[in-house]
Parts: structure tokens; sequence; C-alpha cells
């Protein structure tokens, strides 16, 4: 039988039950979790999962989602992956993290960074806190991006220090090591 890759996004009002009921539910159906990002939103919940299984247990899946959404007054959205393509060959990843004072436009100019310069993004966590002693709004960013090997690493490191001191940023740009 042919294997299949279901994308899901889960979101609504968070719950104790909710992450154990979902993985469940995919177990049940005998698919397979590839990836998976679960976290507490405010009050509300968000996941995105990367199954696979075979074409009837995906459909089995997305049966068992639907009656889950219905149930619980969630927002499930699924979407079968195309075929998986080959990983380039010609990236290196590389991890940023990023600690500054939160202003709006911090993550839209970071992004803008990087896609400017034929950079893929793969990955984006951030965060807000209040400083100790001060409460004054800080950002915390973590990103994963695949750079082209045509790129200069030390000519984009250059370039990312000069705009992070533009922009009062204070980040590092490092080889994402496993």
């Amino acid at each position: 039988m042919k294997v299949m890759q279901l994308v899901i996004t889960v979101a609504g009002q968070d719950r104790l039950e909710l992450i154990e009921e979902l993985t469940r539910i995919i177990k049940e159906c005998k698919c397979n979790i590839l990836e998976s990002r679960m976290t507490e939103l405010g009050t509300e919940f968000g996941a995105h999962f990367l199954v696979d299984g075979n074409w009837n247990h995906i459909v089995k899946l997305e049966t068992g989602l639907e009656a889950m959404a219905g149930r619980n007054k969630l927002k499930i959205s699924t979407l079968r992956a195309k075929e998986s393509r080959p990983e380039d060959e010609n990236v290196i990843p590389y991890g940023v993290d990023v600690f500054a004072s939160d202003h709006i436009d911090n993550i839209h100019e970071l992004v803008s960074f990087f896609t400017k310069r034929g950079i893929k993004i793969i990955d984006v966590s951030t965060s807000r806190y209040p400083a100790p002693y001060s409460n004054t709004p800080l950002l915390v960013a973590r990103m994963i991006v695949k750079i082209p090997t045509a790129i200069r690493i030390v000519s984009l490191r250059d370039e990312f220090l000069e705009f992070c001191d533009q922009q009062n940023l204070d980040a590092i740009l490092e080889p994402v090591k496993r």
C-alpha cells in the first residue's frame, strides 16, 4: 500500500486532555507522527503535526479529526502533503538566536534580512516577557535557516552583525549542531 503524509493544524481552547486525545486518535488510526509542535498560546492551544500512514489510515484519521473538532469546538485543518522531495544538498542549516527589547517590527525586519538574501527560513519560535527589575518588554527569537553554500558565510555574518547593530538586537548566527 502507498504511504501518504498528512499535515494537521489544530487551534482551540487549551485543556488538560487535548494532547492525549490528539495523539490517541493518530495512534488508533495506525498513523505515525513524523514531526509535531504543540504549545499553549495564552489560554488557547496550537499544534502542527506531520503524520504518515497508508491511504486508508489517513482517510480514517481525517474522519476522526473532523469528529474531534466538532466535539471539542476546535479548528482542525488537514492537508495531504505532496510527495517528499530530496533534501537540499546545497544548503547548510544555521541557527539564529535573538534577544532584544521588544519592538513591533523586530520579527518582520529579521525575517526580511534573510529572505532578501535568498535564505529559506524553516522554523521560527518567539516569546515575549518582561525584563527582571525594569519590566521592559523583551523578545527572544530562535530561527533555523538554510543558507545556500554559494553564500559566503563570513560576508553574511558581517552583514548580519551590522544589521543587528542597526536594529539594536543581540544575536548569534551559528551552524546547527546535532
